[in-house]
């Protein structure tokens, strides 16, 4: 991949966390480290999916959160839109990083309040970045269809959905940000087979049309070789392999298994 072209670009992260109990500490014993991410590197482009596989504790869920600056990063550079953002410290500072990657979680259940209906959950962002509240509900509304749901959808409770379309819902909230990167983590893992066939399709489609990158994280080798451009695979905080899917004779556009 030519990196000049990139929008994400990821050089040498490394992630190390201390774990210790308070018992530890008034004992004196020094706390373990744990290296979670060590010395990933990887640049994605428009218009472009890599997929990050691996088994749970492999990394791959915190290479995201850093690039998301959920986690501080220990050491590398995380280049978004050409800036180095691995230093970057306070939400002022990150906000233009932030809207340019957003994030869909695995379970929708837990990333949209149940005490929100759905077009306050999806307004929320943009009205925090001062878009005016008649604009950003227009915006949802039209979201809503783009994900094959209807406007009066706005006015319901995420209680009033099923699995598949509530992630349709989180899909429009990333959406409602214009990002240019979308982060996908095990975002399908939870879903029937059908449906992760459907909301796969509708990232496809989402991607076509508005050129976006996607970092597609998943423990499923079979569904990231038939999305991905790239696959990196991932195994105890370190690269193990890295190029284009092996199964080329797979189409890109997911097939329910029988």
């Amino acid at each position: 991949m030519d990196d000049s072209t990139a929008l994400v670009d990821v050089r040498g992260l490394q992630k190390t966390f201390e774990m210790g109990t308070f018992f530890d500490q008034l004992r004196g014993k020094p706390a373990r480290r744990v290296h979670a991410v060590s010395d990933v590197s990887f640049a994605l482009s428009p218009g472009r999916t890599l997929g990050i596989v691996g088994e749970s504790g492999s990394g791959k869920s915190t290479v995201a959160r850093c690039l998301l600056r959920l986690e501080d990063p220990t050491a590398g550079n995380l280049f978004v839109k050409g800036q180095d953002i691995a230093g970057l410290r306070g939400e002022k500072a990150l906000a233009a990083s932030r809207r340019s990657v957003q994030m869909i979680f695995q379970d929708p259940n837990r990333s949209l309040n149940p005490r929100l209906r759905i077009g306050e959950s999806l307004i929320e962002g943009p009205l925090n970045l001062g878009e005016a509240r008649q604009s950003a509900m227009q915006r949802a509304g039209e979201l809503l269809e783009v994900v094959g749901l209807p406007r009066t959808s706005l006015d319901r409770f995420p209680h009033q959905f099923s699995g598949g379309q509530r992630q349709r819902i989180a899909i429009a909230r990333a959406l409602m940000m214009e990002p240019d990167v979308i982060v996908a983590d095990e975002a399908v893992s939870a879903l029937d087979v059908s449906v992760q066939a459907q909301v796969l399709d509708l990232l496809s489609e989402i991607q076509e049309r508005r050129n976006l990158a996607i970092l597609f994280i998943t423990h499923d080798l079979r569904v990231a070789a038939q999305i991905c451009d790239e696959v990196m695979v991932m195994q105890r905080g370190k690269v193990i392999e890295y190029g284009a899917p092996r199964f080329s004779h797979i189409p890109r556009r997911i097939i329910p298994a029988p």
